[in-house]
C-alpha cells in the first residue's frame, strides 16, 4: 500500500519549500539552481498526484463495490448464453434433432436459469439507473438570475 497523503503532511511539505534559504540558492550556479528547481517541481507534481489519488481512490472503491454484483450478472449472462448455444442447441442438423432431448438435461436447465435470472437482474439495473437519473433531473433547481444567464 502506498502512504496516504494527509492535508497536514501536504502543508508541511509545502512549507519546507517556502523555507529554502534564498541566499544559498544565489551562491549556486544556474545549472545547479535549475536542477534543484526541477527536483522541487517534480516533488510538488508527485504530491498533487497523491492528493488526486487519495481523493479518487475511495470513490472508485465504492463504485466497484456497488456495481460489482451487476458486473457479475452481466458476465454470467454472457457466458451462459454462449455455453447454452454450444452445448444444448448446436448449429447442425443433428443438433436440431437432438435439441428436444438436450433441453431436459440438467446442465441445459441450469444454463437457462442463469440466462433468465441474469436478464432479469440486468433489466432491474437499467430501471434503477433510469429512476435515479430521472430523480436527479426532476429535482434540479435552476438559478435564473440575470447574473447567471450571461
Amino acid at each position: 500500500m502506498s502512504r496516504r497523503l494527509t492535508r497536514s503532511s501536504y502543508l508541511k511539505h509545502n512549507r519546507e519549500f517556502d523555507e529554502l534559504d534564498t541566499y544559498s540558492r544565489k551562491k549556486k550556479s544556474k545549472k545547479e539552481q535549475k536542477k534543484e528547481t526541477d527536483k522541487e517541481i517534480k516533488q510538488v507534481k508527485t504530491n498533487y498526484f497523491f492528493v488526486f489519488y487519495n481523493f479518487t481512490y475511495k470513490y472508485v472503491v465504492f463504485i466497484i463495490k456497488v456495481s460489482g454484483i451487476y458486473l457479475l450478472w452481466i458476465f454470467l449472462h454472457f457466458i451462459a448464453t454462449h455455453l447454452y448455444v454450444n452445448f444444448c442447441v448446436p448449429k447442425t442438423v443433428v443438433g436440431f434433432i437432438m435439441s428436444p432431448f438436450m433441453t431436459a438435461t440438467p446442465h441445459c436447465q441450469g444454463l437457462r436459469w442463469i440466462v433468465y435470472n441474469a436478464a432479469g437482474a440486468i433489466n432491474n439495473m437499467w430501471i434503477i439507473l433510469g429512476t435515479w437519473l430521472c430523480s436527479l433531473i426532476l429535482t434540479m433547481q435552476y438559478n435564473n438570475t440575470p447574473e447567471t444567464i450571461r
